[in-house]
């Protein structure tokens, strides 16, 4: 019988924290290590377009500090 995707989380709860934690590391390595060519390109695509309207002044920005303060409070939900 071939393991799930349910199947494996579940079991990952049981491991030690200090486990979990080294699994989604090693998983998140990997994804980062293996992105698929065309969706890296479409992310870089988006991000230069938006550059690019954000400079024309054809899109809204928000200043950092802006950014940050609604990041924190958030965070504190």
């Amino acid at each position: 019988m071939k393991a799930t995707v349910d199947d494996i989380y579940k079991k990952a709860l049981l491991l030690p924290d200090d486990s979990k934690e080294s699994l989604a590391e090693r998983l998140v390595a990997y994804l980062e290590a293996n992105v698929d060519p065309d969706v890296e390109r479409s992310h870089i695509d988006l991000a230069k377009r938006r550059r690019d309207e954000a400079r024309a002044g054809q899109a809204p920005t928000v200043d950092g500090k802006t950014v940050l303060a609604q990041a924190r409070r958030m965070a504190k939900r």
